[in-house]
């Protein structure tokens, strides 16, 4: 019987052949819940994001570190025959391979599902790409804000008289990567059944069309596009931001209840019944005008007042936070989402904690992203490569072990 200790996707190895954030977040998903993630990594220089700052002590990239804790770091030069053996060996021993690259970069190299899935026919594929692998863009290249532009997402997003915004969250990238572990398990759900990996396709368009979600709706209804609204949502009045008499809050209330508690919180029960926001209909069709209403009567307290107001009728309102405070707030220490890694060079570092809590399986202890090449050679010696062998890989380059390299570019 499996150790409620063990976590849920302990024995699964996995290979990482991705940088920056879609590939990687996928990987360090798999990672916090148990698998054995190996990350492959350019000889010398590493996934493009070791080098992108501001840097933790030591040069250690803070987007590098959200991305790739609990992994092992494997540097290999892909340009070379025995360096591409050595990680087609890899991929012949896993459960699960990650791919973000260009779409057909790596079946170029021999390292494509079709090649690897006939001597692995239980490998499970995980290829992340900006369009997916086919139509007329396959091949291009995207990145999250061209994504968020591409999908529609900006168009969403901003005030009505200001330009269109981009999220302030990598939501294109990060979306994909975990559209891609949920890919991932779908596919290991089958293997149990069948006993045979298969290809899982996600990308950042994907990804973000089907965060779209009720935005693709409301025009399919209406025929109409749906445009910026500022801090507001589409359909619900007042589900926004106001401003307080000190700092900005978030008032949601989204239901007729809510609303009926926010006019008595608002010391306005006269609004209740006023025909022109008896209704949730009728509450858009005067948003303006009872937007307006509503700023002039939140301008004339503290936000604290409004929250204690707005909470006791079961109204959900909230200051809104900037990082350095929600990161102290009781709610996210008690959920333990701030976690702390022991870093080699940059000493103890700080960053999110997985999402996901599981009953019966307590958090993993939290490694540190790796080093360049820091498990080279750990992860050639179980390959079953002697030391005569993994020397002469260092010596030629076709192989980098930790130490001695700088990841910061000057």
């Amino acid at each position: 019987m499996t150790s409620v200790a063990t976590p849920p996707l302990d024995g699964l190895k996995v290979v990482e052949i991705g940088v920056a954030m879609a590939g990687p977040f996928c990987g360090m998903t798999l990672a916090d819940y148990g698998a054995d993630v190996v990350k492959v990594e350019r000889v010398g220089h590493g996934d493009e994001s070791r080098h992108w700052p501001p840097y933790f002590k030591g040069d250690v990239s803070y987007y590098f570190a959200a991305a790739n804790r609990n992994k092992r770091s494997f540097a290999v030069d892909l340009k070379t025959p025995e360096g591409l053996d050595l990680v087609r060996r890899l991929a012949l021993d896993a459960d699960i391979l990650i791919d973000n690259f260009r779409v057909g970069a790596l079946d170029a190299l021999g390292l494509g599902y079709e090649a690897l899935s006939q001597v692995n026919p239980r490998l499970i594929y995980c290829s992340i790409s900006g369009f997916g692998p086919e139509g007329p863009r396959r091949g291009e290249r995207a990145n999250d804000i061209f994504m968020q532009a591409f999908t529609g997402g900006m168009s969403v997003t901003g005030y009505p008289d200001g330009p269109p915004a981009k999220m302030g969250m990598s939501v294109a990238d990060v979306g994909a990567g975990m559209f891609g572990v949920i890919g991932i398990l779908l596919a290991i759900e089958t293997r149990h059944r069948t006993g045979r990996g298969q290809r899982v396709d996600t990308s950042l368009m994907e990804g973000q069309l089907s965060m779209l979600a009720y935005h693709l709706t409301y025009y399919f209804a209406t025929g109409q596009a749906p445009q910026r609204k500022g801090a507001s949502g589409q359909v619900s009045v007042p589900y926004q931001a106001f401003k307080a008499s000190d700092e900005w809050v978030v008032i949601a209330a989204f239901t007729n209840r809510m609303w009926q508690g926010a006019c008595r919180a608002f010391e306005r029960p006269e609004w209740i019944e006023d025909p022109r926001f008896l209704t949730a209909d009728e509450r858009i069709h005067h948003r303006d005008l009872l937007v307006q209403m509503i700023r002039d009567i939140v301008s004339t307290q503290p936000a604290a007042h409004w929250m204690e107001r707005l909470a006791a009728e079961g109204v959900p309102c909230t200051p809104v936070n900037t990082i350095d405070k929600v990161v102290t707030d009781p709610q996210v220490k008690a959920r333990n989402m701030i976690t702390e890694v022991s870093h080699p060079e940059a000493g103890m570092m700080r960053m999110a904690g997985p999402p996901i809590k599981l009953g019966a399986h307590p958090p993993r202890p939290m490694s540190a992203p790796p080093l360049l090449g820091q498990h080279t050679k750990e992860i050639l010696s179980q390959l079953g490569l002697d030391e005569t062998t993994i020397q002469r890989l260092m010596a030629d380059n076709v192989v980098g072990l930790a130490g001695g390299v700088r990841t910061k570019e000057h």
